[in-house]
């Protein structure tokens, strides 16, 4: 008996399995290199991560640094001590008047009259000077810093301020500051006062108006 040819003959067990159609071939290769991609785009975010956080962290200082100490609060500015004051005489219409007279002397840069026994003996002096319209009254006396002088009448009672100048102490007034015509119009005298000087009862003549009006 004549056995026909088997058709299994030269077969192997991987020639069964049918062969894949080539599109599905295609489809597996870009599912793979997707994947792959995608794992390559997975690690370089993560590494960009990583970079981001480690440039954060080095834009914060390890060790913050201290605020300045606060600044020291200003001293205290200094207050001015203020000339001394003397209190107006009581009385003073019964004291007895300096020794002296007023004597008028003109120049081309002031008027002035002057109380005293003599010119040379000065004790007290009310000058106009026309120039800068200023009346000024002058006393002798030994201050070396800001004084007062203060001008009593029977009118009116004023302190004003006044300076040292060459031995003496002046204050300057304005031709129409009232206690000028309180000085003219007076009840026969007025007092002059500056502190460490010996008050000054002197009588109220024509002169101190003649001077005030040279300057008015």
């Amino acid at each position: 008996m004549r056995h026909s040819p088997s058709h299994n003959k030269g077969m192997t067990p991987s020639d069964d399995a049918p062969a894949l159609p080539d599109n599905q071939i295609t489809i597996d290769a870009q599912t793979g290199q997707a994947r792959s991609a995608m794992r390559r785009c997975w690690l370089l975010t993560g590494a960009m991560i990583a970079a981001t956080g480690i440039g954060l962290a080095s834009c914060v200082p390890a060790n913050p640094v201290p605020a300045p100490p606060p600044a020291p609060a200003p001293a205290p500015a200094s207050t001015p001590t203020s000339p001394p004051v003397v209190q107006a005489p009581t009385d003073w219409l019964g004291e007895p008047l300096a020794q002296g007279d007023w004597t008028y002397v003109s120049s081309a840069a002031a008027t002035h009259t002057l109380f005293g026994p003599t010119p040379a003996q000065t004790l007290f002096t009310v000058a106009c000077e026309p120039g800068n319209r200023q009346v000024k009254l002058w006393r002798p006396a030994a201050a070396s810093g800001a004084t007062t002088m203060t001008i009593t009448t029977t009118e009116a009672v004023k302190t004003v301020s006044a300076a040292p100048a060459s031995g003496q102490v002046v204050a300057t007034l304005a031709p129409h500051d009232p206690i000028l015509d309180a000085m003219i119009f007076t009840r026969g005298r007025f007092a002059v006062q500056v502190p460490g000087t010996e008050t000054l009862y002197l009588p109220s003549w024509p002169e101190i108006a003649r001077v005030v009006e040279d300057c008015r």
